[in-house]
């Protein structure tokens, strides 16, 4: 009961990039290259995170397990924090140094690429899939892994449906995956934290 939804939602978080390539290799390739490129960094700085937010969601359910709620409450604050701030730093560095990175990372790609890759980078790099993650691994800590796998569930859906839109009647490539993929990271972020 707990894990398969866990691991459905893993899937999921990772999914977001996968679907933005396949729907965006009928632009060309190379906003398919892009796209393929700058998921693996995605890919990686999700898991990364992830793995933060269940070292955190660890001590959270430890708490709940002793029934000091007031220190649960406490840790879970904390993992909200350090997680959030660890990923602004990390977007920050990643916004500043975008160029550089990019190059770095990829050597040297065709120019069309790299632009393309640069524009997806900027929207997806910024830090709201670490504060889904933080606030998911506390809903997790308390034994609710539904509730994370459903917002990641509908925010695939939008994703997949704003990709539709924005790359294929608006005619947005590259950048219409990315805010596609950016507003519904937000949206995943802003409905797990209220919660």
């Amino acid at each position: 009961n707990l894990l398969v939804p866990v691991v459905l939602e893993q899937i999921l978080n990772s999914i977001m990039g996968t679907a933005d390539t396949m729907m965006v290799s009928n632009v060309g390739s190379a906003a398919l290259s892009a796209v393929s490129l700058v998921d693996s960094i995605n890919v990686l700085l999700i898991q990364a995170f992830s793995a933060l937010a269940a070292g955190g969601a660890i001590v959270c359910a430890q708490y709940i397990g002793q029934r000091n709620y007031e220190k649960a409450n406490m840790s879970a604050r904390q993992v909200l924090f350090i997680i959030t701030a660890i990923s602004v730093v990390v977007s920050a560095v990643c916004l500043i140094f975008q160029k550089p990175l990019l190059r770095l990372i990829f050597g040297a790609v065709d120019a069309d690429v790299m632009r393309a890759s640069e524009t997806y980078f900027f929207f997806t790099a910024l830090p709201f899939i670490a504060a889904y993650d933080s606030a998911a691994s506390i809903f997790r800590a308390q034994e609710n892994t539904r509730g994370p796998m459903t917002i990641s569930m509908i925010s695939n859906i939008m994703n997949i449906g704003g990709n539709a839109v924005l790359i294929w009647v608006f005619h947005l490539g590259v950048a219409g995956a990315a805010i596609s993929t950016l507003v519904s990271r937000i949206f995943c972020a802003v409905v797990v934290l209220w919660q």
